[in-house]
């Protein structure tokens, strides 16, 4: 039978739904007040809010059209086009907020661990490419620092790794010219690459890549529609 994963759990019951938990679509979920469970599943996402009992063969829908929309997104082929996430007001504008358009693109503004799909083509990408910006990248150890250059209207750079390698465990410090703070990343290089929602997910979490399984979240999120079920 297929499977359902854990992909976040908070409140009472968080031990009994561990992040990582495969359970089959007969499986029955259930849940305290405070508890909130979110479950990948063929389609997408289901987020359960308790109390209540849920069984995951409940509002399962057509698997093809959500892996059609988010083959790019986990394949590593993705676009250079950065979608629309969440709106923001200020003041009276309302500003657009872009979101990573690829899992394996490292976000310059997000630090901890970052699973590397491919060491020799790593990608940074920015959220604010209005104008041209740069971002030092410090090796911890010596106190080296390497700058990369962003274009106008470029969200994306080539990771310098003729200069800085991308090995696993590598611990870099990166400081957008646009962004409040520094991030320290540390790398996790992957021996093989996921090919489906359900392996990418199992890695993030296996390597705590918690920053790439957020994303996977949202995007789940904004692909399929999901709401939450509530008890």
């Amino acid at each position: 039978m297929a499977q359902n994963m854990v992909v976040r759990s908070t409140g009472p019951s968080a031990s009994s739904y561990p992040a990582g938990k495969k359970m089959a679509n007969d499986a029955k979920i259930s849940l305290k007040a405070q508890d909130q469970v979110t479950i990948l599943t063929k389609s997408g996402t289901r987020v359960l809010k308790g109390p209540g009992t849920y069984s995951l063969t409940e509002g399962s829908g057509s698997a093809a059209s959500a892996s059609r929309r988010l083959s790019s997104f986990i394949s590593n082929r993705g676009s250079s086009r950065a979608r629309t996430g969440a709106v923001r007001a200020a003041g009276n504008v309302a500003v657009e907020t872009p979101s990573n358009p690829n899992l394996w693109f490292l976000d310059v503004t997000k630090g901890g661990k970052f699973c590397v799909a491919d060491a020799n083509a790593l990608v940074v990408w920015r959220p604010d490419y209005t104008g041209s910006a740069t971002a030092s990248i410090v090796e911890p150890e010596n106190g080296k620092v390497t700058e990369i250059i962003w274009r106008k209207g470029n969200p994306l750079k080539a990771w310098p790794k003729d200069v800085l390698p991308v090995t696993n465990g590598a611990t870099y410090r990166l400081l957008g010219s646009n962004v409040p703070q520094s991030v320290e990343v540390d790398f996790v290089v992957l021996q093989n690459r996921p090919t489906d929602l359900d392996d990418a997910a199992s890695i993030l979490i296996e390597n705590g890549c918690t920053g790439q399984l957020d994303l996977l979240v949202e995007t789940l999120n904004l692909n399929n529609g999901d709401s939450a079920n509530q008890g």
